[in-house]
């Protein structure tokens, strides 16, 4: 490994400034209530889609299509409906002093998950030839992400017995 920034670098740390910028913009409220409008979304259309799906009328009644398109009509409402009612919070918190603490959690809870979308391209490239590449071998992004791999004990069995290996 260099000290010099690679390419691989770079864009883990555009992935960490745009993911702490979005959620800093969103703030921390807006943030959680989205996270939970996608379960809430795929929860309504897993148990309304048998109900609702004989009143759809794509394909035959009880048929994949059907039932594929019920399930995608529901959750997409309810990702919508749910998105309403998350802004209408954010609002609601914006008008009064808790704005800028929210907005200051936002950006905590962005720069958190913008570490674990490195964290699983990072389980990814492992896993894969791309691990042998010099430009991830030489990033100091990647050894930071095997750091915290191994410490939270997500890393592949084979890649923490090289590790140790003197």
């Amino acid at each position: 490994m260099t000290d010099a920034w690679n390419g691989f670098d770079v864009v883990m740390l555009v992935v960490l400034l745009l993911s702490t910028v979005i959620g800093a913009w969103r703030g921390l409220v807006f943030e959680l209530m989205s996270l939970m409008g996608w379960f809430a979304a795929y929860f309504a259309a897993q148990w309304g889609t048998l109900v609702v799906s004989p009143h759809i009328p794509v394909g035959v009644p009880g048929s994949p299509l059907n039932h594929a398109a019920t399930f995608a009509l529901i959750f997409l409402t309810a990702l919508i409906v749910w998105g309403l009612l998350a802004r209408l919070l954010k609002v609601l918190i914006n008008a009064t002093l808790l704005g800028g603490f929210d907005r200051l959690l936002g950006a905590l809870f962005g720069a958190l998950r913008g570490l674990v979308v490195l964290l699983a391209v990072a389980a990814v490239v492992t896993r894969t030839p791309w691990v042998e590449l010099p430009a991830w071998q030489q990033s100091r992004g990647a050894a930071v992400l095997k750091v915290i791999s191994v410490g939270l004990g997500f890393a592949p069995s084979s890649q923490v017995d090289a590790d140790s290996r003197p």
